[in-house]
């Protein structure tokens, strides 16, 4: 087997001495995740029939910042 030395993606942490961060919670499981650990998901609210009817220049799309733990990240392929 190969050493791996310092190649390669980690799915860790990513932080150098900042110290104790505040946990977020999972958005799809729950689990309680580290900052710096979790994965950003984009949310947005679902407009159906709207998109149709009105045109997408004049739509202002509430959108929001979720987290995700790397487990759910890479199970629902938001992580390659």
């Amino acid at each position: 087997m190969a050493k791996r030395g310092g190649r390669g993606k980690k799915w860790g942490k990513y932080k150098k001495s900042v110290g104790k961060e505040k946990p977020v919670p999972c958005v799809y499981c729950g689990r309680l995740v580290p900052r710096s650990k979790a994965v950003v998901v984009e949310r947005g609210m679902p407009l159906g029939d709207l998109v149709r009817e009105l045109d997408r220049d004049q739509i202002m799309v509430p959108r929001y910042k979720a987290y995700a733990c790397i487990s759910c990240a890479k199970h629902r392929r938001i992580l390659k």
